[in-house]
């Protein structure tokens, strides 16, 4: 536990978070919450303190349990202080270059990885692709790996809002086709990015920090598939389970499993396997069938 009046720079800042909670954090995760508004900028000094602290305990703890979008949880902090949702303060002009270049590594990296493979791109090529130093990169992340697991969690955050947005406006009501709209999508992210996803999981063997931020990024995709499930029971669209957290978990495995089933050649066979899940989620989930 962190002892009152202590106070950090950024790298510390990350420590006291990982000593306090056990769960992983990146600098490239506290920059994007500056860059957000979600996270207050740090004193004079580029000091950090409890009250950091304390902010990132409740945005972490509202991803990871809830699976609740950094948009969402803007809104709820602009209640919560009185700002307007999404309202960010204004920073000094080297202060949110330092953010924008992480989030160009981030961007970069995606790219690269996309076209040549995790294994095929090099930090100097990633470094490159941004126009930094390579002793830059290091001050974001402390390896290649940990900029992986950051690539995945922003493909699936963003994977996941884009079919918010969507959703929203499209007004769909009917709960079991949002819930299949949301399959489906996910399951073209796994195709698309499927070496990232074998690669996030070959990398973490031996090494407990990259295995406790895989188990955070499984973890973020299974309480949004809850907190979806749990809105349906609400509503009554959905038989109420007593174990959701089992079957969220189990739904984000299954989607892996179909992405290697359809992987190479078997993507020829997406809509015949697309009407079996159809029929899967409907016969499995619907309340009606009960």
């Amino acid at each position: 536990m962190a002892e009152t009046g202590e106070s950090w720079d950024i790298g510390g800042l990350v420590k006291a978070f990982e000593a306090d909670t056990g769960s992983a954090l990146t600098r490239s995760q506290v920059n994007r919450y500056l860059k957000e508004g979600l996270l207050p900028q740090p004193e004079e000094g580029e000091t950090f303190n409890e009250n950091h602290l304390e902010r990132l305990r409740m945005i972490e703890h509202l991803r990871s349990r809830y699976g609740i979008s950094l948009r969402d949880i803007s809104g709820l902090f602009g209640v919560i202080v009185g700002a307007a949702p999404g309202e960010v303060a204004e920073e000094p002009e080297e202060e949110r270059q330092a953010v924008d270049r992480g989030e160009r590594i981030i961007a970069n990296a995606t790219e690269l990885f996309a076209a040549k493979g995790y294994h095929g791109t090099t930090i100097d090529e990633i470094v490159q692709a941004t126009g930094i130093a390579k002793g830059t990169f290091y001050i974001y992340f402390d390896s290649k790996e940990e900029l992986l697991v950051e690539v995945i969690k922003r493909l699936i955050d963003n994977t996941l809002e884009k079919i918010d947005s969507e959703l929203e406006k499209k007004e769909e009501k009917d709960f079991i086709t949002r819930l299949e709209t949301k399959g489906q999508e996910m399951l073209d992210l796994y195709l698309k990015r499927s070496e990232l996803l074998y690669m996030l999981l070959g990398e973490t063997v031996g090494n407990p920090r990259l295995m406790e931020q895989s188990r955070e990024v499984y973890a973020r995709l299974a309480a949004r598939v809850e907190e979806d499930l749990r809105e349906g029971i609400e509503t009554g669209d959905i038989y109420p389970f007593a174990d959701l957290k089992t079957i969220s978990y189990a739904l984000v495995g299954m989607g892996q499993s179909i992405a290697v089933l359809l992987s190479g050649d078997g993507e020829a066979q997406m809509e015949k396997t697309w009407r079996s899940m159809h029929e899967f989620i409907r016969r499995a989930f619907s309340s009606r069938n009960r």
